[in-house]
């Protein structure tokens, strides 16, 4: 348990110490300014508009994030030489993997409870200062809620990368292939739904192929931010559901990571 503490204590320290997760911080408070701005000029619901155009860019930058910090880490782990530094600690590369599977854990955490929290208290707080007609009750449990499905999917994205680069030494291909899961991770739930809903006019072959990707890939998508204004009400059973099988694939991710990083050479 020691050895995970510390990976999840360096991992946030070596994170925290660069400049681009201020620039995040920084980005994210200015998008938040700025969605107050762009109300003023919507014809649509302005308190709608400020929650989707703030939870967009939540996402955004927490994904964008991720990527970028887990493609990063073990391809300079081996770069530096760093990691012959951990192994020779007496820590197998199936801890290894299993540490910084920790660290992404309680970093990503560390991560959506900052831009989170500035989410949810900049939407409570702009629209609390809304014209009263369009002013909207926020519902913080909702919004929780929904941080919680955010969370769990940020950091399951974090495992995708860390499992390419257990295998792919390359930089690039490495973040290009994780970006390609997420896009289609995060559409095709979409599609699961409509090729079952729309069978008369989809063939059985696309309806195959669609049903196969979504137990094979891992679902980025999670409630929006219509359950945070009462819009919609949140599926509980099709949420822990989701969640569950978010869980269940971050396991399957770390074994095969381990298992394939145990037999990798390491130049």
């Amino acid at each position: 348990m020691g050895f995970l503490i510390g990976f999840a204590y360096i991992t946030i320290k070596e994170n925290v110490r660069k400049r681009s997760f201020y620039g995040v911080v920084i980005a994210y408070l200015l998008a938040l300014i700025f969605s107050r701005v762009l109300t003023e000029f919507s014809l649509q619901d302005p308190s709608k508009v400020l929650l989707d155009f703030s939870y967009m860019f939540l996402t955004f930058l927490l994904f964008l994030s991720v990527l970028f910090i887990a493609t990063d880490t073990m391809s300079k782990d081996i770069e530096k030489r760093s990691v012959y530094l951990i192994l020779s600690k007496g820590i197998s590369r199936e801890a290894y993997v299993l540490g910084r599977s920790f660290g992404f854990l309680v970093f990503t955490l560390f991560l959506v409870l900052i831009l989170g929290s500035l989410f949810l208290l900049g939407s409570w707080i702009i629209n609390t200062f809304s014209v009263e007609v369009f002013r909207k009750e926020v519902d913080i449990s909702a919004g929780l809620i929904v941080l919680l499905s955010v969370w769990v999917k940020v950091f399951l994205l974090s495992l995708v990368v860390l499992f390419f680069s257990t295998f792919m030494t390359n930089f690039f291909l490495v973040f290009l292939t994780s970006v390609v899961v997420l896009i289609a991770g995060s559409s095709v739930e979409n599609l699961y739904h409509f090729v079952h809903i729309e069978e008369e006019r989809v063939s059985p072959l696309i309806k195959y192929l669609i049903t196969s990707l979504f137990y094979i890939l891992p679902s980025f998508s999670s409630p929006g931010p219509d359950v945070i204004l009462g819009l919609e009400s949140i599926d509980l059973r099709h949420l822990t559901l989701d969640i569950l099988k978010a869980v269940v694939y971050a396991g399957f991710l770390v074994s095969l990571s381990s298992f394939i990083f145990g037999r990798r050479e390491v130049a």
